[in-house]
C-alpha cells in the first residue's frame, strides 16, 4: 500500500513521529505540508497527516492543505497529532474537515511531546524532555504496529470536558493566530543570518535592513524562535527562556 505522510512541525516533535512511521512503513514517502501547499498533492492509497495541536485544534495550514486534497474516495486516511497538554477535540475537527472533501478519518492517535509554546513558559528541563520523548517513541512504535495490521484502527478521544472546551477555545485561537506575530521581534543579538525567514512554513518573514519582519500570516509554530542560532528572536516574555527542538531534528529538515 503506497503511503504519503504529510507533516507539519515547528520544532521537530511532529516530524520525529512522522519519521518513525516512514522508517517502518514500506512504500511510504515523507512530504512537508508547507511544500505540498505549493504543489498538487500526489495520489496514494493511504494518506497520513502528522501535525501539532494548536489551541485544541488543527493548525490553519493543515486546514488549508486538507481543502486542497482531491484523492479517490477509497483513499485511507490516518492522523497523528502531537500535543503538550491535551489534544482536545483535534481529531474530531480534522474528521469533519476530511468529510467535507469526501474522505473519512480511518485512524487517529495523539502523542504527548515536550512543551515548546513560549507564552506557556517554554520547554521543560532537559531530563523531563528526555523522559517525554522516550514515551513518545514508545507510542510511535505502537502506532506503527497498528498501521501495519490494518488501515482502519483506533480514533482516540479526549475526555468529554476537553472536547467541550475545544469547541470554545479553538475558534477564537484560530482567528487570533495570523496577526499574533505582532509580538515577535529580533533583539540586538540578531546577525541577519536569515534562518528565521528560510525556515518559516508560512513564508511570513521578510528581511528588511538585515532584520526579520513578520508580515501578518503567522502559524504560531515558533520555528523562527526555537531555531534562531543566536537566540535573537523574541516573543512577549521569551527572553531568557530555553529554546527547544527535537533531538532527532536538524534545521535543514525544515528548509
Amino acid at each position: 500500500m503506497s503511503t504519503k505522510i504529510y507533516w507539519f512541525s515547528g520544532t521537530g516533535n511532529s516530524l520525529a513521529v512522522a519519521k518513525a512511521i516512514h522508517e517502518s512503513i514500506e512504500d511510504s514517502e515523507l512530504i512537508p505540508i508547507a511544500y505540498a501547499m505549493k504543489h498538487a498533492p500526489e495520489a496514494a492509497e493511504r494518506i497520513g497527516l502528522v501535525f501539532p495541536v494548536y489551541g485544541w485544534g488543527p493548525p490553519r495550514l493543515v486546514e488549508r492543505f486538507v481543502r486542497k486534497l482531491n484523492p479517490a474516495p477509497d483513499t485511507s486516511v490516518f492522523s497523528v497529532v502531537t500535543y503538550a497538554g491535551n489534544p482536545g477535540d483535534t481529531l474530531a475537527v480534522l474528521s469533519r474537515m476530511l468529510q467535507a472533501r469526501g474522505l473519512d478519518l480511518d485512524a487517529g492517535w495523539g502523542v504527548k511531546m515536550p512543551e515548546n509554546y513560549p507564552p506557556m513558559g517554554g520547554p521543560p528541563e532537559p531530563e523531563k524532555q528526555k523522559e517525554i520523548n522516550g514515551e513518545a517513541a514508545e507510542k510511535s512504535a505502537q502506532i506503527v504496529s497498528e498501521l501495519k495490521t490494518s488501515p482502519h484502527g483506533t480514533i482516540e478521544r479526549s475526555a468529554w470536558i476537553w472536547r467541550q472546551l475545544s469547541k470554545v477555545i479553538y475558534p477564537g485561537f484560530r482567528r487570533f493566530v495570523p496577526r499574533a506575530d505582532r509580538w515577535f521581534r529580533a533583539d540586538s543579538t540578531c546577525n541577519g543570518c536569515e534562518i528565521c525567514a528560510k525556515i518559516c512554513p508560512a513564508n511570513n518573514i521578510e528581511m528588511e535592513n538585515g532584520k526579520p519582519k513578520w508580515t501578518g500570516h503567522c502559524e504560531q509554530c515558533f520555528a523562527c524562535l526555537h531555531w534562531c542560532p543566536q537566540g535573537a528572536v523574541q516573543y512577549i516574555r521569551s527572553k531568557g527562556q530555553p529554546r527547544y527542538h527535537h533531538p532527532d531534528s536538524e534545521v535543514s529538515d525544515f528548509f
